[in-house]
């Protein structure tokens, strides 16, 4: 019988599970499917019915967690789940469960994408066997590093999302002096994450007095989660001209910290753009300001312009690199 690999995707609010055979090299799931994480109170339970509804029985586990992973024990940031790997294994008769951060799947998915997968940012001069970066604006901000050559694979997700904000330009360096006033510190994840970009919106509309139209502030008093709202107004020939500001000033200090990664990590191999915000507006914006920061890093940008930009247009990389490295570890 054919030994499978179970991978999974577990994220805040939906968990995604797909099977594949081990030792191909074919990506394509045999089955997947996608659950809420609302409607049950563990992952087993969702694993169990994912088996049950597809009649799978698989041989190993590999699981991306949306939150912090030691010690074989999964912590998930957005729910009351401790999933551990030899739980796993005991429940479901596995030879093998590997649990990663959900950053370090995104990392191990970038050999995996090609074509309409990917959109090029800045072709740059591509390095083989060079450091990959990636930084990933969703619901929180992740950055990882990819180290991949002909004989080592080793992808790792950070927290680096939660560094201290460095401001650049006296615009910035304003927008840090307000947040200071109502944060006790300013990360990166405060101000480019989803839940962070309200922030800037206030910045210019509170703090600097920029006026917005009626309609969009009635829309923004209804809203749960006003995000959303700034994207939906930011675009168009009736657009919000306070809108379409945050996303600039947002794609700008995405760019800064972009640079940052790169330069820190001397990605000659590439820096991915990931998460889910950047590809629902990628149609609509030209990267300007984001290349310009990314570039502006003084004696260096010369070497910022040879490093490639893409984003990851894929939605289910993270799954896909789940299956990736669990294929690479248990077929050893």
């Amino acid at each position: 019988m054919t030994e499978t690999l179970l991978a999974v995707d577990v994220g805040g609010t939906k968990c995604e599970l797909a099977m594949f055979p081990l030792g191909g090299s074919d990506y394509t799931p045999m089955v997947r499917n996608r659950y809420a994480c609302g409607d049950y109170g563990r992952l087993e339970d969702i694993i169990a019915t994912f088996l049950q509804e597809t009649g799978s029985a698989p041989t190993y586990a590999s699981i991306g967690v949306a939150g912090v992973v030691s010690g074989g024990v999964g912590t998930v940031t957005n729910l009351p789940w401790i999933i551990s790997e030899q739980g796993l294994a005991r429940e479901f008769n596995l030879k093998g469960v590997h649990l990663i951060n959900d950053m370090t799947a995104v990392c191990a998915s970038l050999g995996l994408l090609s074509g309409d997968d990917l959109l090029e940012i800045q072709s740059g001069e591509p390095q083989p066997g060079q450091l990959i970066g990636v930084v990933a604006p969703g619901t929180g901000l992740g950055e990882g590093v990819l180290v991949k050559n002909y004989s080592f694979f080793f992808p790792r997700g950070s927290e680096g999302g939660h560094t201290d904000f460095g401001p650049v330009g006296e615009e910035q360096a304003e927008l840090l002096r307000w947040m200071l006033t109502r944060k006790k510190r300013v990360s990166y994840e405060s101000l480019i994450a989803g839940p962070g970009i309200p922030n800037l919106y206030d910045f210019y509309h509170q703090h600097l007095g920029i006026p917005e139209r009626p309609e969009v502030i009635a829309q923004m008093a209804q809203a749960a989660d006003r995000t959303p709202v700034i994207f939906e107004n930011a675009f168009g020939d009736n657009g919000s001209p306070l809108c379409r500001k945050v996303i600039d000033l947002f794609l700008n200090i995405l760019g800064a910290e972009a640079g940052n990664l790169a330069l820190k990590l001397y990605a000659r191999g590439g820096l991915y753009i990931g998460g889910g915000i950047v590809p629902r507006i990628a149609d609509k914006v030209d990267f300007t300001g984001f290349l310009t920061h990314f570039h502006a890093k003084g004696k260096m940008e010369q070497l910022m312009k040879t490093i490639p930009v893409r984003l990851i247009l894929r939605g289910d990389a993270a799954l896909l690199g789940a299956a990736g490295y669990g294929l690479e570890l248990f077929s050893r």
